[in-house]
């Protein structure tokens, strides 16, 4: 039952890189929940305020937001951004 439970979360990682999420820190950010991204002329900006430039962006490949962060200090790991839809 254990490996059954396992299987969907192993799909959903499996386009992120190794080194950003370590198949557990990586998500897409969802705006029902307020998870809203403002782009602004330095990068993205977070619903909380933080920001990620342009240059540190990586290009998502399903058009949705994503973001890999380091579970306790929520330090950006990386993030990924649709292209081409502004």
């Amino acid at each position: 039952m254990a490996a059954s439970l396992a299987g969907p979360q192993a799909l959903a990682h499996s386009w992120y890189p190794a080194w950003c999420c370590s198949d557990r820190d990586c998500r897409e950010l969802l705006a029902a929940k307020g998870e809203t991204v403002t782009e602004t002329q330095e990068g993205y900006r977070l619903w909380d305020g933080r920001l990620i430039t342009r240059d540190q962006a990586k290009p998502s490949p399903d058009r949705h937001f994503h973001i890999c962060e380091e579970p306790v200090t929520k330090a950006i790991i990386c993030f990924f951004a649709p292209q081409g839809e502004t």
